[in-house]
């Protein structure tokens, strides 16, 4: 999956911060708080982790990824535009998840799911470090292979320290199990904490390497500080999976909202009358109501339908929630690299 989450923002001044402290506290340490309170008081029973779960998919999960067709589906150039992602796309999709249904079952879906999940978090983070970093030093060009040494490093460390582990189930269904000995997790964590370290002591006495800033710094560590959470320190997969679930889908909407805004940031566009005022700061509630109002939909018709089928088309439900997430995870790959239309004149 390319970069993901990754705005250009070479045509601001120099900058620490996406839109001011106010608004990256709360997307860096505002939704880190957030992921920490939700995912502990789900860890105290069972009854609160449904809750939490429950309250994470509706209010997060699935407005998420109606926002993600904010991008390109809410004004008639963008729908012209991306024609094979909203129409073409799907169908493929959907016939690839029900083939791997069709040969592995559930246990293939889980385990494709829990990993592909995984790696799109992992590209989330990458793709708003970089955009932290442009706009800290729009002049440089070129990735910062230490921090990306970072970003990649705990989370490949968290992955092989739970398939060392070797866990039989993922949300109560099986998932695939593989070998993986206990040196190579040790080694994959003595990289992931050097790589740390250096890029701390670079931080600290920057010297003839220019930093990123206070934005980029507390976006990595935060990033650090929840996968370390949710693959090391939470023994129980499921569990730990939750916090970084809640961390991701807060801070998608925030950053989502924040690149529509910048896009529409000199008004109304007669071309894009619609999307140009919804995305203006001041209707930000209006925003966040659409998107909670479109995945809410989406997701309460599936649940009709599940309701109204017997237990043996469970399979079928099954595999059309999974091809929402991976049509949403090739969509949110796919849009991030392409290259913004010029604003309406």
């Amino acid at each position: 999956m390319p970069t993901a989450c990754e705005p250009g923002l070479l045509d601001a001044p120099a900058q620490p911060w996406l839109r001011g402290p106010a608004f990256d506290l709360g997307l860096i340490v505002g939704v880190f708080i957030l992921a920490l309170v939700l995912g502990g008081v789900a860890s105290i029973s069972f009854g609160l982790f449904l809750g939490v779960l429950y309250l994470d998919f509706w209010l997060l999960a699935y407005p998420h990824v109606a926002s993600t067709y904010t991008r390109i589906a809410f004004d008639r150039a963008s729908a012209r535009r991306h024609w094979f992602l909203l129409l073409g796309l799907p169908p493929l999709v959907f016939a690839a998840t029900a083939s791997v249904s069709w040969f592995g079952g559930v246990l293939a879906l889980n385990t494709i799911y829990f990993c592909w999940q995984s790696w799109h978090y992992t590209r989330q983070s990458h793709g708003i470090a970089r955009a932290y970093r442009r706009a800290a030093l729009p002049g440089v060009r070129g990735h910062d292979r230490l921090s990306e040494c970072v970003v990649f490093g705990f989370p490949v460390w968290g992955l092989l320290h739970r398939a060392h582990q070797r866990p039989e189930e993922f949300y109560a269904s099986p998932i695939a199990q593989v070998d993986v000995p206990g040196p190579l997790v040790v080694a994959a964590g003595v990289f992931a904490i050097g790589a740390l370290s250096l890029w701390t002591l670079r931080q600290l006495r920057p010297g003839r390497h220019a930093t990123s800033g206070a934005g980029h710094a507390l976006f990595v560590l935060s990033h650090v500080a929840i996968t370390t959470i949710s693959y090391l320190a939470i023994s129980d997969i499921t569990a730990g999976w939750l916090f970084i679930n809640i961390w991701h889908n807060a801070q998608y909407l925030l950053f989502v909202w924040a690149q529509n805004a910048r896009r529409f940031r000199g008004g109304r566009e007669p071309a894009r009358p619609f999307l140009s005022w919804l995305c203006q700061p001041a209707q930000r509630l209006h925003y966040a109501a659409i998107c909670l109002a479109l995945g809410g939909t989406f997701y309460f018709l599936l649940g009709l339908a599940a309701d109204s089928m017997a237990w043996q088309t469970l399979p079928l439900v099954l595999i059309c929630h999974q091809t929402v997430n991976f049509h949403h995870y090739i969509v949110d790959a796919v849009i991030w690299r392409s290259p913004r239309p010029a604003p309406a004149r």
